[in-house]
């Protein structure tokens, strides 16, 4: 990696952990059951990725659960004309911070639950989730634990699916009234 990347990634990071106090959320376990409005983030780069987010949120929508999409892709895009809000490259600041409507209205979304459907770490993603007003984020394995309140982390060779079945089987093994563990 090269260094003035290296500058970018720190000074991403800095300059979250110093906005962080200003975003207190009472944070709560939820049940994947329970929940009643749902807030997902995923990479959209991938056409295969993208398909298996909309199938699993298809499913989400047939349980009566209120559903908010937002992509991220790692590209210029070519086309437009999504069924869920997105945001890409382009639309990040020098400190790699994402900045746009779509994103802003995001973060203000009280969820139930927030998902970051991706397999690693990608620091736009996690900017949104560690700044979301959600009740419950859970996302993929990261250094930085603030982000997220449960983490799953697996192999980048399995796919996304391997990556839900595990996010749904933990949040249906939690209880209610349970807290997040400081690290």
């Amino acid at each position: 990696m090269e260094i003035l990347e290296q500058t970018r990634i720190r000074l991403h990071q800095r300059l979250l952990r110093k906005g962080l106090p200003t975003h207190q959320v009472k944070r709560s376990t939820v049940f994947f059951e329970n929940a009643k409005s749902v807030g997902v983030l995923f990479d959209a780069t991938s056409l295969e990725e993208r398909n298996t987010v909309l199938q699993f949120v298809d499913k989400m929508k047939q349980q009566d659960k209120q559903v908010k999409l937002l992509g991220f892709f790692n590209e210029k895009l070519k086309t437009s004309g999504f069924s869920f809000q997105y945001f890409n490259k382009k639309q990040l600041d020098w400190a790699l911070r994402p900045k746009s409507e779509e994103v802003d209205s995001f973060i203000k979304q009280p969820f139930d639950l927030l998902i970051n459907i991706s397999k690693k770490s990608i620091l736009p993603l996690d900017y949104i989730a560690a700044l979301s007003k959600a009740r419950f984020r859970v996302g993929p394995f990261t250094e930085n634990t603030f982000c997220y309140d449960l983490m799953v982390d697996i192999d980048e060779q399995k796919g996304l699916t391997t990556f839900l079945n595990q996010v749904l089987h933990y949040l249906g093994k939690m209880q209610p009234g349970q807290q997040s563990a400081v690290v």
